[in-house]
């Protein structure tokens, strides 16, 4: 009798440590109500309109409305502030482009409202876009060379148009100019649709945007497509040479998309929605929605979207400052 009831007591020792461990390896279910996801930027734009189509595929995988939230300024920075300073939420989301992590926080001498690399965590790799240069069909060049060309022999007098100061489209055309030692004049206008219309207009001789934003105007012939910056020829513009064909290399990169979320977010939230993501992400259907706006698919795990983001802050940093670029 003795020895059995030992036995009982230390049946419930080890019960009682068992059942603590047990507890916080039971996580809790998430979703568990609507999630949001905020785009720092107004509606319609390229990050506005992969957010909708992935949103959209979310609430079917994950079981719950996803509902996207617009709140644009400064280059993404007021609604990466915004949330940043949000109360905790385990079901509030942001996508962000290259802007908000690795160009932002060094092209502004300001406060931006948020720290880059403490207040969000990486969820994962959304999508990607290549930047297309196109000029005006009255300028007379049809390849990236002749443009540079052009602008040699007519320094500061060839113009250019972009969405903004510190786009990529501004940028990479910062690097053409210290790559190529030339003079262009830079006109930043308050948007994607007005840097086109101003290259309609012919106030500006060319413009560097994403695909996405330049497609229509191109299909359209309004504008000449001179080169993209994929490392392979884009498959909607299969005879337009990419940049390291045209001898510029350096010009290769991406306009991506990606989720983070609070630095506060549980770990088995990030890995819960990264997982969610991926699966929307790999889905061929969904691929081949992407496809027709000009999207590719981009799944990644969090690791990897954060050393991509810090190689992207690597590379975007030292074109701010050797160009001088800066949004104050």
């Amino acid at each position: 009798m003795h020895r059995f009831r030992q036995r009982t007591w230390w049946a419930g020792i080890l019960l009682a440590l068992l059942v603590p461990a047990s507890s916080q390896a039971a996580e809790p279910a998430w979703p568990q109500r609507p999630i949001r996801l905020l785009v720092p930027y107004a509606a319609g734009g390229s990050t506005d309109i992969a957010s909708r189509l992935i949103a959209q595929r979310l609430s079917q995988t994950l079981g719950q409305p996803v509902v996207v939230e617009n709140r644009g300024g400064a280059a993404g920075s007021v609604g990466a502030a915004y949330f940043a300073k949000s109360s905790p939420d385990d079901h509030f989301f942001m996508m962000i482009t290259p802007s908000q992590l690795s160009i932002n926080p060094y092209l502004y001498k300001t406060d931006l409202g948020y720290d880059a690399e403490k207040d969000f965590v990486s969820i994962g790799l959304a999508t990607q876009t290549p930047n297309a240069i196109v000029v005006s069909p009255s300028l007379k060049v049809t390849s990236l060379s002749e443009l540079i060309e052009h602008a040699r022999a007519h320094p500061g007098k060839v113009a250019y148009s972009s969405a903004g100061i510190g786009s990529t489209g501004h940028l990479l055309n910062e690097l053409i100019k210290t790559l190529a030692k030339i003079e262009i004049l830079h006109v930043p206008y308050r948007g994607n649709g007005p840097a086109m219309q101003a290259l309609l207009a012919g106030e500006v001789q060319f413009n560097t945007d994403n695909l996405p934003q330049l497609l229509p105007q191109i299909q359209a012939g309004k504008v000449r497509p001179i080169a993209v910056t994929s490392k392979q020829r884009w498959f909607q513009l299969p005879d337009v040479p990419t940049v390291t064909e045209a001898g510029y290399p350096n010009l290769t990169t991406s306009v991506w998309f990606g989720m983070v979320g609070q630095a506060s977010l549980p770990r088995h939230v990030v890995a819960r929605m990264n997982q969610a993501l991926n699966t929307v992400l790999t889905d061929p259907s969904f691929v081949e929605k992407l496809k027709e706006v000009s999207l590719e698919a981009n799944p990644s795990t969090p690791e990897e979207m954060a050393a991509h983001v810090r190689a992207e802050a690597r590379r975007w940093s030292k074109v701010i400052k050797e160009s001088g670029a800066t949004a104050d």
